[in-house]
């Protein structure tokens, strides 16, 4: 019986070492899907950080591209343009200062066109285009065409790319029915 014993020790310390290697196994095994599962959350992170930079590098350059690096020059240029354009009018400067100045905003206007920007003026009586002007002053009219056309431009714009550089100053018609329409005379019987 001792034998028996013995052989059944024996088979329990070998069944005890089998159980205790494979516990050490599974143990590996969950220590290795925990970093793998680590390894696959860096490599997506990596992966979107890589992607975003490649995105942004690629959206300036294609900003580069449209030239649109050179915008906040080109509003500068523009605002100088419009705004100061208004000196050629002034009578107290001599007529070679005058001559210097245009040259100056001749320039200026030749630098914002080598860019595709253009300096535009609404004419009276067309459509108010929102994204490029500013309403300054409202005119009230009894007529209904009329609303928010033009009805003065006070200050030119510059567009580039169908974007404002600089918007233009302007006053509007707004229809109001409150207003009478003035008698119309009868030129005919007056005569």
């Amino acid at each position: 019986m001792d034998s028996n014993n013995e052989d059944f020790d024996a088979a329990q310390f070998d069944l005890n070492k089998f159980v205790e290697m494979i516990n050490e196994i599974l143990n590996q095994q969950d220590k290795n899907s925990r970093l793998l599962n680590q390894v696959l959350r860096e490599n997506i992170n990596f992966q979107n950080q890589v992607r975003q930079g490649m995105y942004n590098d690629l959206e300036d350059l294609r900003k580069q591209q449209r030239g649109e690096q050179f915008t906040p020059i080109l509003k500068s240029l523009a605002a100088i343009c419009v705004e100061y354009r208004t000196l050629l009018a002034d009578e107290t400067i001599s007529q070679n200062t005058r001559r210097t100045l245009q040259l100056m905003f001749d320039e200026i206007e030749d630098i914002l066109a080598d860019y595709g920007a253009e300096i535009f003026n609404s004419k009276i009586g067309e459509p108010r285009r929102p994204l490029l002007t500013k309403i300054i002053n409202t005119i009230s009219t009894n007529d209904r065409v009329l609303h928010n056309t033009i009805a003065k431009s006070r200050r030119a714009g510059v567009v580039r790319n169908g974007r404002p550089l600089y918007r233009e100053f302007v006053d509007v018609y707004v229809f109001d029915s409150t207003i009478e329409t003035a008698p119309e005379t009868d030129f005919a019987n007056n005569e």
